[in-house]
């Protein structure tokens, strides 16, 4: 095989790749791992119970069948597999599949029309931007902030790694959308601004400075774009998934100084930590 067959043959696994996304958020919505995890069942129970065409279930489950999800067993039942019992109700991966395909999917498809108009594109999906719809949505912003929480190294960890804190000391968490306190010794924006076009940035760093005292801290979590793309794949599509979907980006360590600059603060440290994430320090400019 060349190397121009070989990168096609990627390819066409890569633009099929939606179809296991739609298998297992369809086994996922109709609640199967839950459902298989105590007994086997046939497809002929399985549909009585869930409302659904045998024949066309039966399909189905030969997909999930294939993706290891469950098995069949010579009795023609169904039983959950050890993969399997990753999509059980509750689990990161059950909470992904839903947020991948019922809140991400539809954005990235258009994509075009986020490259036409700079806007993000699930804003001119839906209506709204992604954070108003998750108020308005309340079961799938809630479905978002567990799964976050779970894919999220704790930031107390984090903090630790890179600075050694005396106990007692006070931290604030910094976000976009409400008030920062302002009698902390530490202030912590953890992947906040990858989340803000740039203006949004800058006006809630140049927030955070009038509100840090003078000997105050201000601590960044984020990930850094690479000089060159082919350095951090991960990186960069996290970067194109913030420009579909909230209409923020992610930044070179370059642009980060250039930020915090703007907005009083004089970068300190920067120090690499785990999974890919930068810590930078910064305090006010003298």
């Amino acid at each position: 095989m060349t190397e121009t067959e070989a990168w096609e043959e990627r390819m066409s696994r890569q633009i099929a790749a939606y179809h296991e996304s739609a298998l297992l958020y369809a086994a996922v919505k109709l609640g199967l791992p839950d459902r298989l995890a105590g007994e086997a069942r046939t497809a002929e129970q399985l549909a009585a119970d869930l409302g659904l065409s045998t024949p066309h279930l039966d399909r189905f489950l030969h997909g999930l069948v294939n993706l290891g999800v469950c098995e069949e067993r010579p009795d023609r039942t169904f039983a959950l597999t050890q993969g399997g019992q990753s999509l059980r109700s509750g689990t990161r991966l059950n909470e992904k599949v839903q947020i991948v395909v019922g809140q991400y999917w539809q954005p990235w498809a258009a994509l075009v029309s986020c490259l036409k108009t700079g806007k993000p594109a699930f804003d001119q999906v839906f209506g709204m931007s992604v954070r108003d719809w998750r108020k308005r949505n309340a079961e799938q912003g809630a479905l978002f902030d567990s799964y976050l929480a779970r894919e999220r190294p704790g930031q107390s960890d984090l903090i630790a790694e890179a600075l050694d804190l005396s106990e007692g000391k006070s931290i604030a968490n910094v976000d976009a959308q409400n008030a920062i306190q302002t009698d902390a010794e530490l202030y912590v924006m953890n992947r906040v601004l990858q989340t803000l076009d740039d203006e949004s940035a800058r006006a809630t760093l140049v927030d955070c400075r009038k509100a840090m005292p003078d000997t105050a801290k201000l601590l960044i979590i984020e990930r850094l774009m690479p000089e060159n793309a082919v350095d951090d794949e991960a990186t960069v599509m996290l970067d194109l998934h913030m420009m579909v979907i909230t209409g923020g980006r992610l930044r070179t360590l370059a642009e980060m100084k250039a930020l915090l600059t703007q907005a009083g603060l004089a970068l300190a440290k920067v120090s690499p930590i785990r999974d890919g994430l930068t810590m930078l320090i910064a305090g006010g400019l003298k």
